[in-house]
Order: C-alpha cells, then structure tokens, then sequence
C-alpha cells in the first residue's frame, strides 16, 4: 500500500518532470524525490523501507512518463 495517493505520486512526477527536466539519472531522481518527501508533514516519521518502497514508486512513473 502506498503511502500518498494516486495523484499525489502523479503530482511529484509532474513536478520534477517540470522543474529538472527527463534526464535525470537514477540518483538523481531519488535524491530530489527524497528531497520533495522530506517536505511533506508526516514523512519526517517514516521508517526507511515505506520511503524506499515511495520513492521507488516516483521511479517508476517517472521512468513510464518520460519514455
């Protein structure tokens, strides 16, 4: 079960699709969605698999949204 919504996943991929462009590395990607995810209230407390398996999740449609 994921931790945000369906557009709010849809909502983050937007936003770096915009901001940083679809070129970004793997590590790249996963330091700015980990930068966005520090951001949100509650996230400060979630244990490092639940924010592994998320930005996995950003990954991926990040991955499906700039082929």
């Amino acid at each position: 079960m994921s931790l945000l919504s369906e557009n709010q996943l849809t909502d983050i991929v937007d936003m770096i699709v915009d901001d940083y462009g679809s070129r970004l590395t793997g590590g790249e990607l996963s330091e700015i969605a980990g930068l966005i995810l520090e951001n949100i209230s509650g996230f400060e407390t979630v244990d490092s698999q639940a924010l592994t398996q998320t930005i996995n999740e950003i990954r991926k449609r990040y991955d499906d949204s700039v082929k």
